[in-house]
């Protein structure tokens, strides 16, 4: 009954309360979700030049930089011709915040926002609040092809601070019982001692559901197959924010009962794509954002930088903002699902997650922890590279790991750092998160990323 009356009762009245665009938003992302391919690069067309418009009459950096291109938003005819507006960069906006914020909008309709600085450079901009109204309309969107709806408790596994504090101990408030209904554990930092309690928790209030890092979900896991907990299930596991390899899914799945949802997203735009319940790729919010891949020289083949336009944020529009992830399209079949919105098949991780040659190739991170997928000697793995020609492997070990593991995987690894004179393997207890919260696969130091941009190859 509680359920009942939280989503169809407190949850509507506090959205026209203290969301008052939202439930515009979600009925026409109800519709516009299933709209055919067509109608929806028509509207997408029509957001995109309503946008533009917008940018270059009350934004002074944007009028400067379709000047400088000798084009103004009447050119831009088609999404491809997206292409002729320059790529925007992180420390563009660093350095330019306060020309890119709208002349004619005022300050009371929007909301400073900041990234939580993942690959050490957070970042300030400003959000409308009708455009809050409608990512978290999107968000329930999304949340809905999970089967999680406005009412239902679900556990919410999080490694940002910037959203959850310092504390691990999650406050059950009336709001939280009456309105939010998220059991959040805060996995920045944590002990055994509160993974117990947690469990205690997540037993006496049984949420069907989970939303988590994806690193914090299998670490969660891994507790409760150490400590022989069989009895905390979920329905959907909705992962995001960090990669989730596949035999982590798979273990996910066989330690929770339930199917995994993985999701992509960002501070600067809320969700950007997440799977719906046929899981042929992560359906992209496309009613929202226009997300291109750029292709980038010596990425893994149909592998490119991300690159997102958001059609509904006025306060401080990002056009063509390089997000810092590397990513694939799906180029496959229609979804069964019946939903137009494009799809990304793969997320590469962060530009930072790669390994990077002495003769400028990048390497996968991800890629190179799948060659270990199959082996339950290595429990989780991460690179260092200082410089061009030394990787250090740190691994934590699982059961039966010995000399015969570091052979194998120097083995594994060898066809692909070839030309790299030294790969050292070391093992460790632990392997800690960023200061975000996420895990990194790859940590690779700032003289080898900014030589590799002073050769041209970016």
């Amino acid at each position: 009954m509680g359920e009942w009356i939280t989503g169809k009762v407190i949850y509507p009245l506090w959205t026209r309360r203290d969301h008052p665009h939202y439930l515009r938003h979600a009925k026409q992302f109800s519709k516009t979700q299933f709209l055919s391919t067509t109608e929806l690069e028509q509207l997408q067309m029509e957001r995109l030049r309503e946008q533009l418009i917008h940018a270059f009459r009350n934004i002074s950096f944007y009028r400067r930089r379709f000047e400088s291109e000798g084009i103004t938003p009447l050119d831009i005819r088609t999404l491809s011709d997206l292409r002729y507006i320059p790529i925007l960069t992180k420390k563009e906006i660093q350095d330019h915040a306060h020309e890119m914020v709208a002349q004619n909008q005022p300050a009371t309709a929007r909301i400073a926002n900041q990234t939580g600085g993942s690959t050490g450079s957070p970042l300030q901009f400003w959000v409308d609040r009708e455009r809050f109204d409608s990512r978290r309309a999107s968000t329930d969107r999304h949340n809905s092809w999970a089967g999680l709806h406005p009412g239902q408790w679900y556990a919410h596994l999080w490694g940002s601070r910037f959203d959850t504090g310092t504390s691990t101990r999650p406050a059950i408030t009336w709001r939280q019982r009456l309105l939010y209904r998220a059991l959040t554990l805060n996995t920045s930092l944590i002990s055994e001692q509160d993974l117990a309690e947690y469990v205690a928790l997540l037993r006496r209030f049984r949420p069907r559901f989970m939303l988590a890092y994806a690193q914090s979900a299998v670490m969660f896991a891994r507790y409760c197959e150490q400590e022989n907990i069989r009895d905390i299930h979920f329905e959907s596991i909705i992962t995001t924010a960090e990669m989730l390899l596949p035999e982590q899914r798979q273990f996910l799945e066989r330690i929770f009962k339930g199917k995994v949802f993985n999701r992509y997203g960002c501070r600067e735009f809320s969700v950007i794509a997440s799977e719906c319940a046929y899981h042929t790729g992560m359906h992209i919010n496309a009613d929202a954002l226009i997300v291109e891949i750029e292709p980038s020289p010596h990425a893994p083949q149909g592998t490119g930088k991300v690159i997102v336009t958001d059609l509904l944020n006025r306060s401080m529009p990002l056009i063509r903002y390089e997000i810092g992830d590397m990513a694939s399209m799906s180029t496959g079949t229609p979804c069964p699902c019946g939903r137009s919105l494009p799809r990304i098949s793969e997320i590469s991780g962060r530009i930072t997650d790669f390994l990077i040659t002495p003769d400028q190739r990048r390497i996968s991170g991800i890629s190179l922890a799948l060659l270990a997928g199959d082996m339950p000697e290595v429990r989780q793995m991460q690179f260092e590279q200082t410089d061009r020609w030394n990787i250090r492997l740190r691994v934590v070990p699982g059961r039966g790991f010995g000399h015969d593991t570091t052979e194998e995987l120097r083995t594994r690894l060898e066809p692909y750092l070839r030309g790299m004179s030294n790969l050292s393997i070391e093992t460790v207890d632990t392997i800690a998160s960023e200061p975000s919260g996420k895990f990194r696969y790859v940590k690779t130091s700032a003289e080898v990323l900014g030589s590799c941009m002073t050769a041209g190859h970016e």
